[in-house]
């Protein structure tokens, strides 16, 4: 089965809207309007990049990037991991487009299987919150669908793409966009999950004004729970902050 987000309209989403989903098109991307300097990820490393580039550059790519793969970002402690999108104005969402790991379990790596979806999440963003606190949506991706560990630069198959259809009527007005990836297919929480590419398209709808900015930080829990997601040395070009 194709999973061409250009060529194949299959809404893989979960739980809310049964209507045939909306074709998008590469023109809805909304990176142009990600604030890139307030990106927060939890549980995560950054991977392929050279330490003076911006960490968020691994999986917020641009269309002439998408068929890059020597960059990407990691669960670092076990397979869970936040992401945390804010937008420069409030936006109108129609999509959510993921490049992630197949099943490669010589390099520890299982699909991602449940996406949860947070709308204008402007509280603490942590594990504990986000585990107890009710999704505005949730998300099925496939399984073993996506890159394998493989060392080469760029990878054009189309294939590994997934594109997931959201609710519109539910995703109007957002500031931001957190996603929650709570576990994977193999049910082993020691197996990772990487995330090469990820698109949001929508629609823009204005402009708020942002502060000063400062690089993406990759970032844990202020209060970790050491049994969940032990804190590990850092490696590779992680950077820490505890909020």
């Amino acid at each position: 089965m194709s999973h061409h987000c250009e060529d194949e309209h299959h809404d893989h989403s979960h739980g809310h809207d049964h209507d045939a989903p909306i074709a998008t098109n590469p023109n809805q991307s909304l990176y142009s309007n990600i604030d890139t300097a307030n990106v927060r990820c939890f549980n995560t490393v950054t991977l392929g990049l050279p330490r003076q580039m911006e960490a968020y550059k691994s999986f917020l790519k641009d269309q002439d990037s998408k068929f890059n793969c020597s960059s990407y970002l990691q669960s670092d402690a076990d397979c869970q991991m936040i992401i945390h999108i804010p937008f420069v104005g409030n936006c109108k969402l129609f999509s959510l487009i993921l490049r992630t790991n197949a099943n490669d379990h010589e390099s520890e790596l299982n699909s991602p299987r449940t996406i949860k979806l947070f709308k204008n999440f402007n509280q603490s963003v942590d594990f504990d919150t986000l585990q107890t606190r009710k999704e505005d949506y949730k998300l099925e991706h496939p399984e073993n669908v996506g890159l394998r560990d493989s060392r080469v630069e760029t990878n054009d198959d189309e294939n590994t793409f997934v594109e997931h259809y959201l609710p519109r009527r539910s995703f109007q007005n957002c500031s931001s966009l957190t996603l929650f990836v709570e576990d994977n297919w193999s049910g082993n929480e020691d197996e990772y999950c990487r995330c090469y590419y990820l698109e949001i398209r929508g629609e823009f709808s204005g402009h708020r004004v942002l502060n000063n900015g400062v690089p993406i930080i990759n970032a844990y829990e202020a209060v970790p729970n050491p049994l969940d997601h032990q804190k590990l040395e850092n490696e590779g070009d992680e950077i820490g902050l505890g909020f």
